[in-house]
């Protein structure tokens, strides 16, 4: 059975956004729109992974078997967004940085998909 969540959407809508800037956007290097349009299309196909059952009893079996597991989305999510203020900061706040922290969203929107299923699986138990 097919389930549409909230990150099903919000996959889909990075997706359509980076689609757009990348198609849009006059003045892009050759290498910067090429990473944002394989980045939308990789949030398109984790867009469609995330509406099959198997997607959220993957996340649950990592996370049953390995509770120690918990704290590296928290991890992940930290240090990427810490890596993406960095990257766009020591560029001195360029569209190019911005759109090139942009495309790494995909990874925060998949570990904090990791964090809210392990909290559904904490509340139902």
């Amino acid at each position: 059975m097919k389930r549409f969540t909230l990150f099903t959407f919000l996959y889909l809508a990075l997706g359509v956004c980076l689609t757009a800037i990348a198609l849009e956007y006059p003045n892009l290097t050759s290498s910067l729109q090429t990473s944002l349009l394989i980045n939308a299309g990789a949030s398109y196909i984790v867009c469609i992974l995330s509406t099959f059952l198997f997607w959220r009893e993957a996340t649950i079996r990592i996370y049953r078997r390995r509770n120690s597991v918990v704290i590296l989305p928290w991890l992940v999510i930290g240090l990427k967004i810490v890596l993406m203020i960095w990257d766009a900061q020591s560029q001195n706040w360029t569209i190019e940085a911005f759109l090139r922290a942009f495309s790494e969203l995909l990874i925060v929107l998949m570990f904090a998909e990791i964090i809210v299923i392990t909290w559904r699986v904490k509340s139902e138990h």
